[in-house]
């Protein structure tokens, strides 16, 4: 006969997540320091499935169908649900208006008793999870000169090879004149011949790449720990936060005017609020709290729940 901890669990997670990434309710239930299940949608439908396991002390779900499901189990089990959004885009007081106890969304609205606005998504690294990887990193790129540079291209990061090719020379400057060496992680590949661009603007400095498709398990977290500041060129809001929680200067390759859309606001936000700057002419540092909003909320969900 074998018995699963999990069933004891005081906190539920429940969302349907679409791709690689965990959904937000699945990383905020991982900064709570105590036990959680997931629990797929259509369990929470039938009777038997609540009936044979301890109550949750509270629900953490994203997504409507989801969402919706867990609202219904919260209220049977009479347990408050908090629901999270991975991306901006609601309006503050449609979001305000929802029956759940607490929604949790990037917004630049202010907070509520039901509404938690954080700058941008919540994301999986936490500053614990790269004093970690700094320790399991630092004998392998122990050869690479300070200061190093974490450079991480996501989607639409450049429009053609000639603009590829500018940043990256552009970099390889900045990096030469201070004797320094790059770390390049390239999370979106499909356009190959922009990266190759890219690479062979920054091919006279000290370089490691990895790319998109590489068997090895992608470094973003190794290489932000063991580096000295930051550099990102394109990707969504979620690569912006992450790359924030380091205790590091974090820069964007973009110029601000060019900040469009979600990711724009969210680089914005966090433009006024000190933690990222556009990268004009050097590295230098700045003093800046780090942003951890996983490990803020999940605070607040200890201290408002007694979890």
């Amino acid at each position: 006969m074998t018995f699963s901890v999990t069933k004891l669990a005081p906190v539920w997670v429940v969302e349907s997540s679409f791709g690689p990434d965990p959904g937000p309710a699945y990383v905020l239930a991982s900064r709570l320091g105590c036990l959680f299940r997931r629990v797929r949608t259509e369990m929470l439908a039938l009777d038997s499935f609540l009936e044979e396991r301890r109550e949750p002390g509270l629900i953490l779900t994203s997504g409507w169908r989801s969402g919706y499901a867990a609202l219904k189990a919260g209220r049977r089990a009479g347990c408050p649900v908090v629901w999270c959004v991975r991306q901006e885009g609601r309006s503050a007081p449609m979001l305000r208006s929802l029956p759940f106890d607490l929604v949790v969304a990037p917004s630049p609205a202010a907070p509520t008793a039901k509404f938690c606005p954080t700058l941008g998504p919540m994301t999986i690294i936490s500053p614990a999870m790269l004093a970690r990887a700094g320790k399991a990193w630092q004998e392998r790129l122990e050869h690479l000169p300070h200061p190093r540079v974490t450079v991480v291209v996501g989607e639409n990061a450049y429009r053609t090879q000639e603009e590829a090719l500018l940043h990256g020379k552009k970099l390889a400057g900045l990096v030469n004149r201070q004797g320094g060496s790059v770390l390049l992680v390239v999370r979106d590949d499909r356009k190959s011949d922009l990266t190759d661009a890219f690479i062979t603007g920054l091919s006279e400095t000290f370089l490691l790449v990895w790319r998109q498709g590489e068997p090895d398990e992608e470094p973003l977290v190794g290489f932000m720990a063991c580096s000295d500041c930051v550099v990102i060129g394109g990707g969504d809001g979620t690569l912006l936060t992450e790359a924030c929680v380091a205790d590091l200067p974090v820069f964007l390759m973009e110029r601000e005017q060019d900040l469009r859309g979600v990711r724009g606001r969210v680089a914005r936000r966090l433009i006024e609020d000190g933690h990222l700057r556009v990268l004009t002419d050097n590295f230098s540092a700045w003093p800046r709290p780090v942003l951890d909003e996983a490990g803020r909320v999940a605070a607040i969900l200890r201290s408002r729940w007694s979890l």
